[in-house]
């Protein structure tokens, strides 16, 4: 089974809530992380490998319109099915991002959903909701939709979801824009942070570290053959690759 990026962090002390890079430096370094920076200090990048599983943080301006101005990004390849195409995202940001993809193609006229749309807008009119009706507090901030809902809410089971609701209390507390998905094999979080500290840093990865392990654990249960891309997915998501990698340079 995949071990836990529990393990990569554990040695480093949260710190306090300080602004600036110098705290986020110094607990990268006492995990035995990589840190880059932007010449400018406008972002950052940290970078760790164990067991084969390459994890990447990035935190600088955002790429997404209902995110501002700055958010935190994790990434990590963890060989997925092709199928296992999940989205959680928090109830305010869902219900902006539906109205947003109703109004785009309402008003143009279009018929189809572009590439250039996020996949987390194309999903929402793509993918079922889970029923979170099994617990008010989830179903409450968050929402799950997925090409299979049986195993986007087996995800969810899986430990993610009191992750989740303990997020909703502290890290997300407030409808902070939040985006967790899992595609191409891959895993991405998404969320919306003004100035990145240690302690949040920490909180991101456990969040993480729960969602890997809940995802890792549903190869096991998927049945025989369910390994490729769902029938209702676009075939632009497959080639379309290039997610969340700066522009600017990141210097040592």
């Amino acid at each position: 089974m995949f071990e836990s990026v529990r393990r990569w962090f554990s040695g480093g002390a949260l710190g306090s809530r300080n602004s600036g890079f110098s705290a986020v430096e110094a607990w990268a370094g006492r995990a035995g992380f990589r840190f880059r920076k932007a010449q400018d200090r406008s972002r950052f990048l940290i970078e760790t490998t164990s067991s084969g599983f390459e994890l990447r943080m990035e935190w600088g301006p955002s790429q997404r319109s209902y995110i501002e101005p700055s958010e935190l990004r994790l990434r990590m390849d963890l060989n997925l099915p092709g199928s296992v195409q999940m989205l959680v995202l928090n109830q305010v940001l869902m219900e902006r991002l539906e109205g947003e993809t109703f109004e785009r193609y309402t008003q143009s006229a279009q018929t189809m959903i572009d590439i250039s749309t996020p996949e987390e807008m194309r999903w929402l009119a793509m993918f079922p909701k889970v029923d979170l009706s099994f617990d008010k507090s989830l179903r409450s901030h968050f929402c799950v939709l997925g090409a299979d809902p049986d195993l986007a809410l087996a995800w969810i089971k899986g430990g993610l979801g009191s992750q989740l609701e303990r997020a909703s209390q502290e890290l997300l507390q407030g409808d902070t824009p939040f985006v967790l998905i899992t595609m191409r094999g891959k895993m991405y979080l998404r969320m919306q942070l003004a100035e990145p500290s240690p302690a949040v840093l920490t909180q991101c990865l456990e969040l993480f570290d729960s969602a890997v392990q809940s995802a890792q654990s549903l190869t096991g249960q998927m049945p025989q053959g369910h390994t490729e891309w769902a029938s209702t997915a676009s075939t632009a998501w497959q080639t379309h690759t290039q997610l969340d990698d700066p522009e600017d340079p990141i210097q040592r």
